[in-house]
């Protein structure tokens, strides 16, 4: 029996790594430049970039990227900081522009992450700490909502030429009307809860129009969380005791990485892209001070059958799928797609236990074997599209 597999090529799982908060922004808290790297010395040597290329993307080059980034200057970094900045919006510094055309070229994925990200209660002490209120929580109306949103979409066009499929409440905070907001933006996805510390793993859908609720399930610092000083005395007494539990956690993080994979559930590693702040402390979860915690989730998958792919790859994947329905008459294969977003470029995967091949006009395309059935990947057109099946 012909099937629609449930990842791409039928892989047993997708994997996405989502970085938070990459802007044009720099803050002079540490010796090295790469620490200091919010996205203003984009892929220098020296830059963040670069040091997560070295350590991380050139020993694991399947690795696909969601950057998640404010288009306005990021209000985190507080213009009262005792240390020297710099923070620029989207369009002010061309260099930073060409940056994320090349982010995308290199097939990552630039995502919305609003506009300047939120504000201090009191903007003359620099830490966050129950003084920081995020963005979505900041809309008073849903036109308010649709108008900051929408002009970010609209710049990461015109300055760019990046179409935006998707993106992520500022730090999961949001109000009664934030849901409503995205989804008269009709996105393809969102990132709308962080569910790291639950059991809740699956796709699911929100709003008329039906936006993919999209999946933030695994901490890229899972094996460093619980001994890495953040600087924050209060948190670091608690890490002198904590450190010697994370061996422990190390085996539970891995039993959880596997039962993702087993489930067949997307594998979503979370992380940001700095690891500095106003305050002099370190960002939780952030690619620089997580590098061998990444190191060990990436060897760790590179051990099964992973999808490495965009959240807007996988998005798309589910939206094909969902919305596919398949029969068999004879030799032929239908398979009618509703495109109602009217998306392009639409691929779905399909399985047969015993191997067999696609006649198209010219040629032949043979099924290849993956997880025990044979594949193909067809591309779809809105309504029926008809294949002739030769086993």
């Amino acid at each position: 029996m012909f099937k629609i597999a449930q990842w791409y090529n039928n892989y047993q799982a997708p994997s996405v790594l989502m970085i938070d908060d990459l802007s044009d922004a720099y803050i002079n808290v540490y010796n090295e430049y790469y620490k200091n790297d919010w996205g203003y010395l984009c892929n220098g040597l020296g830059s963040s970039f670069n040091f997560l290329t070295k350590r991380l993307l050139e020993r694991y080059s399947d690795i696909k990227i969601t950057f998640f980034v404010p288009y306005l200057r990021h209000n985190v970094i507080n213009e009262n900081t005792y240390y020297s900045y710099k923070k620029y919006a989207l369009g002010e510094r061309e260099e930073y522009a060409e940056f994320l055309k090349y982010l995308v070229t290199e097939a990552h994925e630039i995502a919305h992450h609003g506009s300047n990200h939120g504000k201090y209660i009191d903007e003359k002490k620099v830490s966050t700490r129950n003084n920081w209120i995020h963005e979505w929580v900041l809309f008073n109306s849903i036109d308010e909502g649709l108008k900051i949103t929408l002009d970010g979409i609209e710049k990461f066009k015109n300055i760019c030429n990046i179409s935006i499929s998707g993106g992520k409440y500022c730090g999961y905070s949001t109000n009664k009307l934030s849901n409503e907001i995205i989804d008269r933006c009709d996105f393809l996805y969102w990132c709308e809860k962080s569910n790291i510390y639950t059991k809740e793993h699956g796709e699911c859908y929100f709003g008329k129009n039906k936006i993919i609720s999209f999946p933030t399930n695994f901490s890229g610092n899972a094996f460093n969380r619980l001994s890495y000083m953040t600087g924050d005395k209060h948190k670091d007494i608690k890490k002198k005791i904590t450190k010697y539990l994370q061996p422990l956690y190390n085996i539970y993080s891995y039993i959880k990485l596997y039962r993702l994979y087993k489930n067949k559930n997307i594998i979503s590693i979370q992380e940001h892209y700095s690891p500095s702040t106003s305050s002099g402390t370190v960002q939780s979860a952030n690619i620089i001070t997580d590098i061998k915690s990444l190191n060990k989730i990436y060897k760790f998958l590179s051990y099964l059958s992973i999808w490495y792919a965009t959240c807007k790859d996988i998005s798309k994947y589910i939206y094909v799928r969902d919305n596919s329905k398949i029969k068999m008459e004879r030799n032929i294969l239908e398979i009618n797609f509703n495109n109602f977003k009217d998306i392009e470029k639409n691929i779905i995967s399909i399985t047969h236990k015993d191997l067999f091949k696609i006649e198209t006009e010219n040629t032949f395309i043979e099924a290849q074997k993956n997880n025990g059935l044979y594949v193909v990947n067809l591309p779809l057109n809105e309504g029926k599209n008809l294949f002739k099946i030769v086993e």
